[in-house]
């Protein structure tokens, strides 16, 4: 569990490979405002997605709390940068989204509505985070990035 934009969110924990302090990525020109570089992480080159600013279109304030979730998402890799990490605990379901969806006010990412205590948590279903062009360049992007440091580690010149 976690907190972006004084929201709790969560993840199954089977899709989170890891929880690390990093914030200094390397940055990359013409991607979206939600990507705030890239992270160097066993000799793969991961995304870090602001969540707050992707979907709140705030960026994420600057603090010792921050973290980055180190995600599998589409055969590939992909890192969240939260405000704080709350920790693991087990969560209460709810019908709110059915709720939503009859409002229609229910998007695509959000999974389910978790209850901690008297708190509202927003599962998150990272596979639908993004529009099939956000998915698109994303994925594009990691490929390229990937290949790029394929050809740098073997001694190849990719200029």
């Amino acid at each position: 569990m976690f907190e972006s934009h004084e929201q709790l969110f969560a993840m199954p924990v089977k899709a989170v490979t890891r929880v690390i302090e990093a914030s200094n990525f390397i940055t990359l020109p013409e991607v979206a405002d939600y990507i705030l570089g890239v992270y160097e992480y066993q000799e793969h080159m991961i995304p870090i997605i602001d969540l707050r600013r992707k979907l709140f279109g705030q960026y994420t304030e600057s603090s010792d709390d921050n973290k980055v979730i180190l995600c599998d998402w589409k055969d590939s890799s992909l890192g969240i940068f939260v405000e704080n990490i709350i920790g693991i605990s087990y969560l209460e379901e709810t019908n709110y989204e059915q709720e939503l969806g009859r409002a229609n006010l229910k998007r695509g990412y959000i999974d389910k509505f978790l209850k901690l205590d008297d708190k509202v948590v927003i599962s998150i279903e990272l596979n639908y985070l993004f529009d099939n062009r956000q998915e698109s360049e994303l994925l594009a992007t990691v490929d390229q990035l990937n290949a790029d440091k394929g050809n740098t580690s073997d001694g190849t010149d990719s200029e």
